[in-house]
C-alpha cells in the first residue's frame, strides 16, 4: 500500500467517523509516519511547529482513528494497523478506482467500455419470476429520475435481495462501477468504506448494500441503530442529501431513520414497499410443484398474501402430505408451521415489547379495527401519540395491514401474521413458552386484593401446583383455548392478562344444569408467588366448547370457611367470561370458589 491508497483510507475513516475531511496538517502528519519522521523532522519540512503537530493535531488524530477502527492507534503503530486492516493486493475493482481518480483521461474512455462489477456477494437469482412492474418502476427511479438513495423494504423472504439481483443486471451498463456489498454480518462503516474506496463523487457508481437491517437495533421501534453503527446514518444522509451521479441500493426489513426522513415522492431519496407477488406469477409457483384443484389455488395465494418464500414451503408440503390436493391442505386452517412458523418469528423477535402488545390485541379483535377501538381495547397506558409511532413502526415493517372504509383507516393482520401472533399469544397464556419469551414489563393491575381467612375445609392444594403436582381434572389452559387458536378470540381477551412469567393456571369443567342443556363452563384458577410470600390468586369462568358466552345470571363467589360471601360476580347476557377481583393468601390459608346457576350451586376448596 501506498501514501496516497493510505490518505485516500484514513480520510473515508475520518468522514465516517467525524463527517469531515482530514486536514492539511492531519495529512502532513500521516504522511510523515509513514516515512518513519519524526514530528521535528516534519515540522521542519512543513509550515507547522513542533508543537503544534505533536501537542495538538497528532493526539487528536491517533484518537480520532483510535475510535474509529475500534483499537489503539499511534504514531508508532499507524501503518501496520493500516495495512492488517486493509491487506494488498488491492481488488480489481480497487485498482479500476485508483486509475479512475489519478487518471481522468482513461476515465473518459472507461464511461464507453463495460462497468466494473465488483458482485461477489450478490446471490445468484435463477429461478426469478415476475415483478415486472417493480422494476420498470426502480428502473425509473434510478436511470431517469437520478435517485440517489433508493431503500427496497419488505417482510423477510418477500424477495427484496433476489429483486435487487434483477435490477442491477438491467442498469449496470448505465454506470461506471457496481458493487455489491452484504451487510449480513453488520460490518463497522469505516470498514465498509476502506472496501468501497468511496469514488462516487468521480465517477457513476451503483453501490448496493444488502440485508441493512443488521445494523439496526432489536427491541425497539423500528429505523434505529445497533451500538456502534450510528455512523451508517450520516453516511446515508450524505449519500441523500449532496449532489452526485452515484446510487446507493439498500434492502431492509425497515427504513433506517434518515430514509424516513429524506424520502418522497419526488426527492432523490426514495423508500419502495415490496408486497407479494401477483396471483398470476404466485400461481408460477404452484405450477412448479405440480398442484392439483386449481379452484382454490387464487384462495391459497390471497391467504399468504403472495409471499414467495412462505408459498414455497407450503406447496412443497401440499406436495409430499397432501399429494399436491390444495383443497385439502386448506381444509386443515392451519397455515402457520414449521419453516413458516420461523420465517414470521424472525421478524416478530425484532420488535419492541409494545408492538408485540399492540399485534396481540390486533389479533384478539380478529378484524380490522379503527385507531380509537384500538385506543381504546389496549390494556396499555398509550398517549395518542405514543401509538401512532408503534402503528407507524409496524408498518414500516411490513407487518401491519392498513385499509379504508366510510372515511375511516383500519388496522389489521394478514392471515399467516394473525395465526402466527395468535399462536404466541396462546403459548404464553398456557405458560408453554421460555421466560426469555415471557413479558419482561408489569401488566396493569387495576383491581383491589382480598386477604383471607383461615379454614378447616379439605381444599384443593394449590401450593403444590408450583411444583405440577396437579389434582385429577385440573386441565392444561391450552385445551381450553382449543386446537384451533385462530378460532379463540373472546377466550384470547378473558385470559389476555395471564401471561406473566411464573403464573400457574389450570382450569375445571363444570356441568351447570339441565336448563341450557347440561352447559359445561370452565373454572380457571390461575395462582403467582409472590414477593411478600404471598400468593396471588385470580379466578374466571368461561364458556367451553363452541359457545362462546356464557348464559346470564351465572354466578362467581369467594367465601371464607364459615361460608361468608367475601366477593361475587354475575353475569350479564353475552358476557364471554366473569372474574373474581384479584386476592391473596398466605401458604396453609384456606377459601372456598361457588359457582351458581338457578337452582344449580357446587363448590370447591382450596388451601393456598
Amino acid at each position: 500500500m501506498d501514501i496516497d491508497v493510505a490518505l485516500k483510507l484514513v480520510d473515508a475513516t475520518a468522514m465516517a467517523r467525524a463527517a469531515r475531511h482530514l486536514s492539511a496538517p492531519e495529512e502532513r502528519i500521516l504522511q510523515g509516519t509513514w516515512q518513519g519522521m519524526t514530528y521535528e523532522q516534519m515540522a521542519d519540512t512543513s509550515e507547522y511547529s513542533t508543537n503544534y503537530l505533536m501537542r495538538d493535531i497528532g493526539p487528536k488524530l491517533w484518537k480520532l482513528l483510535s475510535e474509529a477502527l475500534g483499537e489503539e492507534v499511534s504514531k508508532t503503530n499507524f501503518r501496520v494497523v493500516l495495512e492488517r486492516r486493509f491487506p494488498e493486493p488491492l481488488s480489481e475493482i480497487q485498482r479500476h478506482q485508483e486509475a479512475v481518480l489519478f487518471d481522468p483521461g482513461r476515465h473518459r474512455n472507461l464511461k464507453e467500455s463495460q462497468p466494473c462489477s465488483d458482485l461477489v456477494e450478490a446471490p445468484d437469482i435463477s429461478g426469478f419470476l415476475g415483478r415486472t412492474a417493480e422494476l420498470a418502476t426502480l428502473k425509473q427511479w434510478i436511470v431517469e429520475q437520478g435517485c440517489r438513495l433508493v431503500v427496497l423494504r419488505g417482510m423477510r423472504g418477500i424477495g427484496k435481495t433476489v429483486l435487487c439481483k434483477k435490477l442491477v443486471e438491467l442498469i449496470q451498463e448505465d454506470f461506471d462501477y457496481v458493487i455489491w456489498r452484504s451487510l449480513t454480518q453488520a460490518p463497522p462503516l469505516t470498514e465498509l468504506l476502506g472496501k468501497l474506496l468511496t469514488s462516487w463523487r468521480n465517477s457513476r457508481c451503483l453501490i448496493v448494500l444488502d440485508g441493512a437491517d443488521a445494523i439496526l437495533q432489536n427491541d425497539q421501534l423500528s429505523g434505529r441503530y445497533r451500538e456502534g453503527y450510528k455512523h451508517y446514518g450520516e453516511f446515508f444522509r450524505r449519500m441523500g442529501e449532496e449532489s452526485h451521479d452515484s446510487c446507493v441500493i439498500i434492502t431492509s426489513r425497515e427504513n433506517p431513520r434518515e430514509v424516513t426522513l429524506l424520502s418522497g415522492e419526488t426527492t432523490p431519496v426514495r423508500s419502495f414497499i415490496l408486497s407479494g407477488l401477483k396471483e398470476d406469477e404466485a400461481q408460477e409457483i404452484l405450477e412448479t410443484e405440480g398442484l392439483i384443484g386449481q379452484e382454490r389455488w387464487s384462495e391459497l395465494i390471497t391467504l399468504y398474501r403472495g409471499h414467495p418464500s412462505a408459498l414455497k414451503m407450503v406447496a412443497k408440503i401440499i406436495r409430499e402430505l397432501f399429494h399436491g390436493n390444495v383443497a385439502e391442505f386448506l381444509e386443515q386452517e392451519t397455515l402457520v408451521f414449521g419453516e413458516i412458523d420461523e420465517l414470521l418469528g424472525q421478524s416478530f423477535n425484532r420488535l419492541s415489547d409494545l408492538e408485540k402488545e399492540v399485534l396481540y390485541w390486533l389479533a384478539i379483535e380478529n378484524k380490522p379495527v379503527d385507531f380509537s377501538t384500538l385506543q381504546t381495547s389496549l390494556n396499555l397506558s398509550l398517549s395518542q401519540a405514543e401509538l401512532l409511532e408503534i402503528l407507524a413502526s409496524l408498518r414500516q415493517r411490513s407487518l401491519l395491514e392498513t385499509t379504508e372504509a366510510g372515511a375511516k383507516s383500519y388496522f389489521a393482520l394478514q392471515p399467516m401474521m394473525m395465526e402466527y401472533i395468535t399462536n404466541q399469544l396462546v403459548a404464553q397464556i398456557s405458560g408453554n413458552v421460555s421466560t426469555a419469551e415471557s413479558p419482561h414489563y408489569p401488566l396493569p393491575e387495576i383491581e383491589e386484593s382480598i386477604e383471607l381467612t383461615p379454614s378447616t375445609k379439605l381444599p384443593v392444594n394449590l401450593s403444590q401446583w408450583f411444583d405440577n403436582n396437579i389434582e385429577t381434572g385440573w386441565q392444561p389452559v391450552e385445551v381450553l383455548l382449543g386446537a384451533k387458536p385462530q378460532k379463540s378470540s373472546p377466550r384470547l381477551r378473558s385470559t389476555y392478562h395471564l401471561r406473566q412469567e411464573g403464573l400457574v393456571k389450570r382450569f375445571k369443567p363444570i356441568q351447570i344444569g339441565k336448563r341450557f342443556q347440561n352447559q359445561v363452563v370452565a373454572l380457571l384458577v390461575a395462582i403467582a408467588a409472590e414477593a411478600d410470600q404471598k400468593v396471588g390468586i385470580r379466578v374466571q369462568v368461561q364458556p367451553m366448547g363452541e359457545e362462546t358466552s356464557l348464559p346470564a345470571n351465572l354466578k362467581l363467589g369467594l367465601l371464607n370457611e364459615s361460608g361468608q360471601i367475601l366477593r361475587e360476580v354475575q353475569s350479564q347476557t353475552q358476557d364471554n367470561f366473569i372474574q373474581l377481583p384479584r386476592f391473596r393468601g398466605e401458604r396453609t390459608e384456606h377459601f372456598t370458589i361457588q359457582v351458581a346457576f338457578d337452582a344449580f350451586s357446587m363448590t370447591e376448596e382450596f388451601v393456598i
